[in-house]
């Protein structure tokens, strides 16, 4: 029993020495107050999944710490919510900063960025800034390799278009985050 706990251990510490990094610059990038907490959470599951690790960890570690992610936005969200409702006193609108304001103080692709879809930005941001590929990021999110190279074409589109300067007709609202709308295709039972 003893030598296979020094074989997982050491098969862990080969996994989080090898893609630390990546999955903490993947937080980072979306969120670097969470960074951490993202970062410490995905490695905590992959302990707990180490028997189940995949040929090419890095886009699975992704995919996890993508999800931690959104739980943990979706937990603080319900605790602001909470807040919230509890709190006597509301903000004057005219108190609130204007949005405009910060989007002025941003860079030319922060800007365009902040002006796609959620979905857009997710699928862009996995291939450019994580370096995934087409395979790992349909991994990740969770669909086909074909229904990325779609989304990545019409994200590219879209973010050209915002940074010249035109307008986009804005996505629609999707009702559900990426991470719960499951992508179904033709004959294809939901996932």
């Amino acid at each position: 029993m003893d030598d296979e706990r020094q074989v997982r251990e050491v098969r862990f510490n080969l996994l989080f020495d090898a893609h630390y990094d990546a999955v903490r610059a993947f937080a980072w990038r979306r969120d670097p107050d969470l960074a951490d907490d993202v970062a410490a959470e995905t490695f905590a599951i992959a302990w707990r999944e180490l028997d189940r690790l995949p040929a090419e960890p890095r886009a699975w570690l992704i995919g996890i710490a993508r999800n931690v992610r959104l739980n943990l936005l979706r937990t603080e969200k319900r605790r602001t919510g909470r807040e919230a409702r509890g709190a006597a006193e509301t903000t004057p609108r005219g108190d609130l900063p204007r949005f405009t304001d910060a989007i002025e103080e941003r860079s030319a692709l922060r800007s365009a960025l902040e002006t796609l879809s959620e979905r857009d930005r997710e699928v862009l941001l996995l291939t450019a800034w994580d370096d995934l590929s087409r395979s790992q990021v349909a991994a990740v999110v969770g669909c086909s390799r074909s229904t990325v190279a779609v989304r990545l074409l019409r994200a590219r589109r879209r973010l050209a278009a915002a940074l010249a300067g035109q307008e986009t007709a804005p996505a629609a609202a999707d009702p559900h985050p990426p991470a719960l709308t499951p992508c179904v295709h033709v004959g294809e039972a939901p996932r």
